[in-house]
């Protein structure tokens, strides 16, 4: 079994985890550069857990010891420094620029393999309840932190152009929390997260339901922190040999939920692009064509 699988076992299994197993599990999936480098009871003493609940995990999925399960991520991180190190080195050494055309091809078809996850046919239905709670929403707000900001920026600035009840939590100036302030049971929250998961993405996650608002995560595993709180959820696959995970398949979720919103939308929706559109005139925003 390698890492990918057990990836994908563990979380199959985890719905029927004790609460103990599903905190053993998080870290193991979080964290797998520790489970390959450091000790059960290392980990354990990280995870704030005892040993013999990572050993009964490791039992669980069906390995017969912890280290049996531990030698799936040594596998792990051995191919993967081996190939980004291997790669670097051909990257200096290539002649002509052909290494640099491969490295190009792979990332090509790694984001063709995450977009073509993202969008089977089975989560098909996530997104369509994702949209159905958009419709409905008072207002709706958009989190994206860090490297997923042009995510929840697309999304924001599209739904700007045709509805009025779009509020983008930047955290400028320092004031999260404040834009946050209103929310309550007629709105919804679409937040991207990947790991490694932003403190204030899970913080917003928490609070909006606590306010009874709708959460619509969108995010890289079914057991990530802001998995389990919210309504509707669409995990992206993010793949890459890039540095970090790939933000293409979570900007092809923001674009498709823009989308569907126009393409359900009233015809007020419609005259509010025109608006939109003459306003951008009047301002010169674009360069005319001539």
């Amino acid at each position: 079994m390698d890492k990918q699988q057990l990836d994908k076992l563990i979380e199959e299994t985890f719905p029927t985890l004790t609460p103990t197993l599903r905190r053993a599990a998080r870290f193991i999936l979080d964290h797998p550069g520790e489970i390959a480098l450091q000790s059960m009871r290392t980990v354990a003493t990280m995870a704030k857990l005892q040993p013999a609940s990572m050993l009964r995990l490791a039992k669980q999925l069906g390995f017969g010891g912890y280290e049996e399960m531990r030698d799936c991520f040594r596998q792990w991180l051995t191919e993967r420094d081996s190939m980004f190190t291997q790669r670097a080195d051909l990257l200096r050494k290539g002649s002509h620029g052909d290494q640099n055309c491969e490295l190009i091809r792979e990332i090509l078809k790694a984001e063709q393999g995450n977009l073509e996850a993202t969008f089977s046919a089975q989560r098909y239905a996530p997104i369509i309840a994702a949209h159905g709670i958009l419709t409905h929403a008072r207002h709706i707000y958009v989190v994206g932190l860090r490297s997923l900001f042009p995510a929840a920026y697309y999304f924001s600035y599209v739904c700007g152009v045709f509805l009025n009840n779009t509020t983008l939590l930047s955290g400028v100036g320092g004031a999260f929390a404040d834009e946050l302030r209103r929310i309550g049971p007629d709105d919804a929250l679409v937040v991207f997260s990947y790991h490694p998961y932003a403190q204030d993405a899970l913080r917003a996650v928490q609070f909006s339901r606590e306010q009874q608002a709708k959460v619509i995560a969108i995010t890289d595993s079914a057991v990530s922190p802001i998995a389990s709180p919210c309504d509707v959820l669409i995990v992206v696959r993010n793949t890459t040999p890039s540095l970090f995970p790939s933000v293409v398949p979570a900007l092809a979720v923001s674009q498709t939920l823009a989308a569907l919103l126009v393409a359900n939308g009233s015809e007020d929706s419609l005259q509010q692009i025109t608006n939109s559109e003459a306003q951008l005139k009047r301002f010169s925003v674009y360069i005319e064509q001539r």
